[in-house]
């Protein structure tokens, strides 16, 4: 299970994708959901410092009281939440037979995932809102390429 690789990306060189990945980063996503992080010593060789692309800081955010749920879990408030890994987000249909996503399975898509993001994540999602139709295709064919 340690060696066991995430999916493979799709679509990486279809222009939209492209486009999308650069919105990503534009709009602010990739401050929570950082595209790099670096594994630590291993004495697994495939695992010892290596650049993983999970897409997450793995740190506790404030998303705002519509997804608050209100119920403290260790250190984390009842409106603070994990930064979800976006790796393998893509497949979530193919794999799971759905497309719920959040904690609680409330947003219906990616789009309406994003939408839910408040909080520390508001002026994000608040960009996104702004963007035009083909922006945000571009940007959620990024996300279905993970």
């Amino acid at each position: 299970m340690r060696t066991l690789a995430v999916p493979a990306r799709r679509d990486v060189s279809d222009p939209t994708t492209a486009q999308g990945g650069r919105s990503f980063q534009e709009l602010g996503c990739a401050a929570c959901h950082l595209p790099e992080l670096r594994t630590g010593p291993s004495d697994v060789p495939a695992l010892n410092n290596q650049a993983i692309r999970p897409y997450t800081d793995l740190l506790l955010h404030d998303m705002g009281p519509a997804l608050a749920d209100r119920r403290p879990d260790g250190l984390a408030t009842g409106s603070e939440w994990r930064t979800a890994p976006l790796w393998g987000i893509g497949l979530t249909e193919t794999v799971n037979d759905h497309t719920r996503f959040l904690h609680d399975g409330r947003a219906r898509n990616l789009e309406e995932a994003i939408l839910w993001h408040d909080g520390e994540a508001a002026p994000a999602m608040e960009r996104f809102r702004a963007l035009p139709r083909d922006k945000r295709e571009g940007l959620l064919a990024f996300l279905r390429s993970l």
